[in-house]
């Protein structure tokens, strides 16, 4: 049984979307495509059923052909999260995939974008635009991070350490190496309490502690 239930907003009656793409999408392979993105995400599968008819020729059937090549194409990189191109591979997110659906609706709309669509080439256009822009603004936030890592830290007599750690070898006499030693015990994790058990019986025996 299907865990998505369409419900009609008039008489309130319950049918299964596995039913309503039976009786709507009159082609089996088509289906399956659709389903397929249905389970990942039920949002980006509705769009992708809205996307199909903008292969609709006016006056004419859909070319269920067409559709189905276009899907053979797209659904894949839905379910790999990522596209390619020109050799490049992009990660792409759930978001970003109705981000460019919805720019291919607008262009429609707008007329800019001729229907009935041939092929994805504008949906991919405008996919990996908003992945390019996705991945300029990650990576401006990591050198953002990093440059406050790098004022998080100075360099005294040549050796890097903490601020705190700095101030003791300039107001405190600190040798600088001891400095940073003193600061990664600091940062070392505990002495399990069995080493600790294990290094007393040994030193007991007159091992070395």
């Amino acid at each position: 049984m299907s865990i998505f239930v369409n419900t009609c907003p008039t008489c309130g009656a319950e049918e299964s979307i596995d039913s309503v793409i039976f009786r709507v999408i009159d082609d089996e392979e088509v289906r399956g495509l659709v389903s397929d993105v249905l389970q990942r995400s039920f949002a980006l599968g509705g769009t992708l059923i809205r996307y199909m008819r903008l292969f609709k020729p006016p006056k004419h059937q859909l070319n269920w052909a067409r559709v189905r090549k276009a899907l053979a194409e797209l659904v894949p990189d839905i379910q790999r999260g990522s596209i390619e191109r020109n050799g490049t591979i992009v990660a792409v997110s759930t978001d970003l995939w109705l981000a460019a659906f919805n720019a291919t609706f607008d262009a429609t709309t707008k007329g800019t974008l001729r229907m009935p669509l041939a092929h994805n080439g504008y949906v991919y256009g405008a996919l990996f635009n908003l992945a390019e822009k996705a991945a300029a603004k990650a990576e401006e936030e990591r050198e953002v991070g990093r440059r406050h890592s790098r004022r998080d830290t100075v360099t005294v007599d040549g050796e890097p350490m903490a601020i705190g750690d700095a101030l003791g070898v300039v107001f405190g006499g600190v040798d600088p190496a001891l400095a940073k030693v003193d600061a990664a015990s600091r940062n070392a994790a505990p002495v399990p309490q069995h080493v600790r058990e294990l290094r007393a019986k040994l030193g007991g025996k007159g091992g070395a502690s």
